[in-house]
């Protein structure tokens, strides 16, 4: 039996979360990988421009010292 747009819809809606949360868990890893590596990041500015992010920035993002280790 075909599936109707509708029940398609619900079906991706129900994944939202999971797909949202998924994605936070990867840009987290792929920003923190690049961090330790010393590598700054570009990043859109709320006015359109690129701003680049340093490797410390990118760990107090996430609540590490700026070496990337847990604060104590």
């Amino acid at each position: 039996m075909t599936e109707t747009t509708s029940e398609a819809l619900e079906r991706i809606r129900a994944r939202q979360q999971a797909t949202a949360e998924s994605h936070a868990r990867s840009n987290r890893k792929a920003l923190l990988e690049h961090a330790r590596m010393g590598r700054s990041v570009p990043e859109g500015g709320a006015d359109g421009k690129v701003v680049w992010i340093t490797p410390a920035e990118i760990f107090a993002r996430y609540g590490l010292d700026e070496f990337g280790r847990e604060k104590a």
